[in-house]
């Protein structure tokens, strides 16, 4: 009986642990189908993965999957029903920094039809990793009438982009004077055409997603223009404003 006892003692916390691996936010509880929060788009410039992490620092963030019975998927005119949506449990997720993994809810990430699941990113990125924006992306297989389909999330049925930024070991974005702005450069989105209001820019430097610097403006009059051979995606804008070192991120959308 002791022994029994213990089982079921046993088996009572494995599922409480399971449990415990993420819980589904609730906000997106009678939202459409998809992972939440929605990548970034002109539409959504602050959607996305809005966590940043830093080399050597335990990291986590929980993306929540609704699942509902029909999906609408851009291309396709008509509803399809939809019995599970699943992950792999492992290799799933690309473009994540090195020591960062991920875990679901339910454990298989098997997401069935009517449920709501999560994922959850985590993990301590390593001293192997450049600081840079990293954009994760999902392959789902999607379980339907017409049998599985494979999707990449953020992809070209879903479009937009997940940016998981990842800072040094000091959580600094390039130095301990550099400041983060939101809105001082406009419009944001842009078509590759940015004003600011302030007489004081310059030395103004943009950083791809790579971390690479791909323009260099020295001074301007309130204006700045991105080079013509610059592809669409999000962008890092430093600057200095008098004695202040500022940077804003910029998506270019031509």
């Amino acid at each position: 009986m002791r022994q029994l006892y213990c089982f079921l003692l046993l088996c009572v916390c494995l599922n409480l642990s399971y449990s415990q691996v993420c819980v589904p936010d609730s906000i997106y509880r009678d939202s459409s189908a998809g992972v939440y929060p929605k990548p970034i788009t002109p539409d959504r410039p602050n959607g996305g993965i809005t966590k940043k992490a830093c080399i050597n620092r335990p990291y986590d963030f929980t993306m929540t999957v609704i699942i509902p019975d029909t999906l609408t998927v851009p291309g396709i005119p008509f509803l399809v029903n939809l019995e599970y949506a699943k992950i792999n449990p492992t290799g799933a997720i690309s473009n994540l920094p090195e020591g960062i993994g991920y875990e679901c809810n339910p454990p298989d990430c098997k997401f069935l039809k009517k449920t709501q699941g999560c994922i959850i990113l985590k993990g301590t990125p390593t001293s192997a990793n450049t600081p840079k924006d990293y954009k994760p992306i999902i392959m789902l297989t999607m379980g339907t009438s017409f049998g599985p389909i494979d999707i990449s999330y953020p992809g070209p049925q879903f479009p937009g982009e997940y940016i998981l930024t990842l800072l040094d070991e000091s959580c600094n974005v390039a130095s301990k004077d550099v400041y983060l702005k939101n809105n001082a450069w406009y419009p944001n989105p842009c078509d590759g055409f940015l004003f600011n209001p302030s007489n004081h820019v310059e030395d103004v430097k943009l950083i791809n997603s790579q971390g690479q610097l791909v323009q260099f403006e020295q001074q301007i009059n309130g204006a700045f223009e991105f080079d013509s051979e610059l592809p669409n995606g999000v962008y890092l804008l430093m600057w200095r404003d008098g004695e202040l070192k500022l940077s804003q991120r910029i998506m270019l959308m031509r």
